[in-house]
């Protein structure tokens, strides 16, 4: 129910969804928040899975990173003007910088 991404036009009307629970690809707990990068791939926090996924406008998986190892849980993304991602982790309290 809530471990998917609902997808709608500007004006509100529902699209569809994408994503279940999971771990693996295309898969997410507590998805938390999403961001559009420059190049309109689309940013997924996935709190639950500690990462962030990444995929194309069609919302087929292009890429992910972060992990246990590397993100506690990610609550929040943005990209700026110049790429990068910023990740705010709330269980290191802190927010990490990732180049593209």
């Amino acid at each position: 129910y809530h471990d998917c991404i609902y997808t709608f036009t500007l004006y509100g009307e529902y699209v569809g969804k994408f994503g279940s629970y999971g771990s693996g690809s295309v898969q997410f707990v507590s998805p938390y928040d999403i961001t559009v990068d420059l190049y309109g791939f689309i940013l997924v926090a996935d709190t639950g899975n500690k990462r962030v996924q990444i995929f194309d406008k069609h919302h087929n998986y292009i890429h992910q990173f972060g992990g246990s190892d590397v993100l506690g849980s990610c609550n929040g993304l943005t990209v700026s003007s110049t790429g990068n991602i910023y990740v705010t982790d709330c269980d290191n309290e802190e927010i990490q910088m990732f180049s593209r």
